[in-house]
């Protein structure tokens, strides 16, 4: 071809320079396409990280949009080494008063159902079978009979394994005491608190020294005590079905009576207000940083032109700054508990001293600007949201999914001219070869004319 890397041997010309110069020339409107390309991902990466934001706002908003949610709760045990409690936002406030069950003159515990054999062993070691044959231990929980069969010299510790390494046990546990020098005994537990669990063991037992006569009973009971002058009984000491929304724990027997309160908890409240202040204030911070345009550099950000940003960001606002109807004239906006917008940056402010006073004295008007199902803010906001970021139909769906068909379209223009492209620089050095080999027989057949008329002259 005459070419040696890239340089012709006839002409000197550096076709690769020339040929990357012609197809670089070319290459611009690719270029171009590729500006647009990262144009469009740059957006819906912006419009991702808008739908995070703004999922993050749901999620402030969801604490606040019902009156469940709103009313967060505390609660205050009078002794806590008898009872300890916990609360959901579904409880009243109020005074609850654990009082001792009328026949005992005490709040009881539940207990699990314990028996201790009065068989002895010297060592856990010791054979317990020494019939010549296989016995049979057979004991009965939770209506659920369990039929072990214990080998001819099995020990102690023999029957306890047998026992809780049966994949079918009921819930009961075997355990080993030392009661004394030489004294050695097995105890069944059951699991579960409650007099209905109990652990039996039944006649069909042929373990010498292990039948329901060998063993002395510790029986399972209930937790007993007595409110608003009702004896209760319940079989566990974890209490969640007496007092709506507040699950207590009974922890210690008591003779005297204890006391669980439950208030409003306005210091969770105001936090949740201020969660979904700081929530609302970026997403309008986010949305407003990438819609600036440089008018140096002559470079916008991805928001730039976007109706769906502006569109969003307008509706938020005016669910923010609406009236709730069903709330007293006087306090049925934000602005009248202390949270107003600041104009110049869209963003809200809080006067903490208002909204103090606001939480104190009118707790349920506040809950009604937030909570209401027709005009709540905070169940509009969330309502809105819900439907903006909803992934099948929702507005920022429909944006991306318009935005990413766009690259894809501009990623198969680019894909064809860069072939186009290719197969024009192929075309350009098939070309240029041909000129570089016309130019050397050029150059040949003007050494021989050159030669032969030399030798005429000569």
């Amino acid at each position: 071809m005459s070419i040696v890397s890239g340089i012709g041997l006839t002409s000197g010309i550096d076709y690769n320079s020339l040929i990357s110069k012609l197809i670089d020339v070319q290459r611009q409107p690719i270029r171009l396409l590729e500006q647009d390309r990262d144009k469009y991902n740059q957006k819906i990466s912006a419009y991702s990280t808008l739908s995070s934001k703004l999922s993050t706002l749901k999620s402030a908003a969801e604490e606040l949009k019902t009156t469940t949610n709103f009313y967060a709760k505390s609660v205050a045990v009078s002794d806590e080494t008898k009872i300890e409690a916990s609360v959901t936002n579904s409880a009243s406030p109020g005074i609850y008063v654990v009082e001792p069950y009328s026949s005992s003159g005490k709040i009881e515990l539940a207990s699990v159902d314990r028996r201790t054999g009065t068989t002895t062993v010297s060592s856990p070691t010791d054979s317990i079978n020494d019939t010549g044959s296989t016995q049979v231990f057979e004991y009965t929980y939770n209506s659920t009979t369990r039929t072990l069969n214990i080998a001819d010299g099995a020990s102690l510790e023999d029957l306890r394994d047998a026992i809780n390494n049966d994949s079918d046990n009921p819930g009961v546990t075997a355990s080993i005491i030392n009661v004394g020098t030489n004294d050695y005994r097995l105890i069944l537990t059951g699991d579960d608190t409650g007099s209905s669990h109990t652990v039996s063991i039944t006649s069909n037992t042929t373990l010498t020294g292990f039948s329901d006569t060998d063993f002395t009973a510790h029986t399972a009971s209930d937790a007993k005590f007595s409110m608003g002058g009702v004896d209760i009984t319940k079989s566990s000491n974890t209490i969640t079905d007496v007092i709506p929304g507040v699950t207590f724990n009974l922890k210690a027997e008591s003779s005297t009576s204890v006391s669980i309160t439950v208030n409003n908890d306005s210091d969770t409240i105001k936090q949740n207000i201020i969660d979904f202040v700081n929530a609302y204030n970026d997403v309008v911070s986010y949305v407003s940083e990438n819609s600036q345009y440089d008018t140096d550099t002559h470079v916008g950000g991805p928001f730039v032109g976007e109706a769906t940003a502006r569109g969003i960001i307008a509706r938020l606002k005016s669910i923010m700054t609406d009236s709730v109807s069903a709330a007293p004239d006087d306090l049925d906006t934000l602005a009248q508990i202390g949270i107003t917008t600041d104009y110049n940056t869209g963003q809200l402010e809080i006067d903490e001293s208002t909204l103090n006073d606001k939480l104190s004295e009118s707790l349920d008007d506040v809950a009604t600007i937030f909570t209401d199902s027709t005009g709540g803010i905070a169940k509009g906001l969330y309502d809105y949201i819900d439907d903006v970021t909803d992934s099948v139909d929702g507005l920022l769906s429909t944006k991306t999914d318009g935005l990413e068909s766009s690259v894809d379209r501009i990623s198969d223009d680019i894909t064809r001219m860069e072939d186009r492209l290719s197969r024009a620089e192929e075309d350009l050095r098939n070309r240029f070869a041909a000129l570089e080999a016309l130019l050397t027989s050029m150059s040949s057949q003007n050494s021989y004319i050159i030669g032969l008329s030399n030798r005429i002259s000569g």
